[in-house]
């Protein structure tokens, strides 16, 4: 979407509009310690990824590398993985691997028939697009692709193909689907009377029936990893050609963060920390959640010994779970009061039903038995923090 009208006529047909990739202005940054070794142990190290992304080999982006290398280390985010619309040559063009500071994984968007979409990454080669979406995904399988299930709130059958397919993740949020089915009045009433990050936390709502949805194929006995989408495009021009895009990538980057666990910062590292189900998505406009940690074992046990995020570990009634919030981080000398953010809510669910929750930094509980568990974490009524499942068996 190009918009070449005035300025306020055109912020505001951008924001009530269905187009791809329209989103709005403002933010708030969130820089934590990239590439820090993991308090979950076990030798891994906490990168944080930008998914979802679109650049200039999409039809509906013009987005260069450099900008969004740039956009993405003035953030903290130390890789971007890119799902773009599929023409041919576009995985050979791609970049793979350290691209200006950033590590870049090639990735795909592609159509599963007439519902939702693959999200593949870590595409090795270009293939036949006329093939049918359960074709696709058997393609992307085969090439040892990670799969993730896009725009899920589009899928009206769970039981058609290719849903049946070998997924690795589901997108559990996706900004673009967010925006685009809320109130185009709520929208344009809050883009005139609040500031851009009162905007922003505002406007983000909690993706209740995605998480639903995620419950309810992680109870059919799927292991799916938590991704949250940025669907980022920087397509939408307040003065056409002269300039002024909003929703860039710097914009929506510093909204949330996908945390990927894994040994080393490459390609492969990255994939196979997702494959593993090692992530947590982060809302970082309320706060920073690197060291965010939850493991189950014996008490006092050492981290190394402590099952995590994507494992599957026997049931031990000796055993605990533990989740660990980070602490705020100090403020910069001479920086401005910052507001006061609730204390964190902890909420531990089994198969999709909370069992438990405590509001504060810490939790640690016994569980009832078998089951798949995961933890979020809210501000006030906000989800801040949304892990990967543990799979406790009998």
């Amino acid at each position: 979407m190009k918009c070449v009208a005035g300025a306020s006529g055109c912020l505001l047909l951008a924001m009530v509009a269905t187009g791809c990739g329209l989103l709005p202005t403002g933010g708030h940054p969130s820089v934590g310690p990239a590439s820090a070794l993991s308090p979950m142990g076990h030798g891994l190290r906490e990168y944080r990824a930008a998914f979802h992304v679109h650049c200039y080999l999409s039809h509906d982006s013009d987005g260069p590398i450099e900008v969004i290398a740039s956009s993405a280390k003035a953030l903290g985010i130390d890789t971007v993985i890119l799902n773009d619309h599929y023409e041919a040559g576009n995985v050979a063009r791609a970049p793979r691997g350290v691209q200006h500071g950033v590590l870049f994984l090639p990735g795909l968007e592609l159509r599963a028939g007439q519902e939702a979409s693959i999200l593949a990454f870590d595409v090795r080669e270009d293939f036949d697009n006329k093939l049918s979406g359960a074709g696709r995904l058997a393609e992307m399988h085969r090439q040892g692709a990670v799969s993730v299930i896009g725009h899920v709130e589009e899928v009206k059958d769970w039981n058609a193909e290719p849903f049946q397919g070998p997924f690795d993740a589901f997108e559990v949020y996706n900004l673009h689907a967010q925006f685009k089915e809320a109130s185009r009045l709520g929208i344009a009433l809050r883009l005139l009377t609040l500031a851009p990050d009162a905007f922003f936390a505002a406007s983000i709502e909690n993706p209740t029936a995605n998480l639903a949805l995620w419950d309810h194929e992680l109870a059919r006995g799927r292991r799916l990893a938590g991704l949250a989408g940025h669907d980022a495009h920087a397509n939408v021009r307040v003065f056409g050609q002269l300039g002024g895009t909003i929703g860039t990538y710097a914009e929506l980057f510093r909204l949330f963060s996908n945390h990927i666990l894994s040994p080393e910062w490459t390609v492969e590292g990255i994939a196979d920390g997702v494959r593993r189900g090692r992530t947590f998505v982060t809302f970082d406009f309320l706060g920073d959640g690197t060291g965010f940690a939850v493991s189950y074992g014996a008490k006092g046990a050492a981290a190394d010994a402590r099952a995590i995020l994507g494992d599957t570990v026997p049931y031990r009634s000796d055993h605990v779970l533990q989740v660990r919030v980070p602490p705020e981080p100090a403020p910069p000398k001479n920086a401005a009061p910052a507001r006061q953010l609730a204390t964190p809510l902890i909420r531990v669910l089994r198969d999709g039903e909370e069992i438990g929750s405590a509001q504060d930094r810490t939790l640690d509980m016994p569980l009832p038995g078998a089951g798949v568990y995961r933890v979020e974490v809210y501000r006030g009524n906000r989800l801040w923090i949304v892990a990967s499942p543990m799979y406790i068996t009998p």
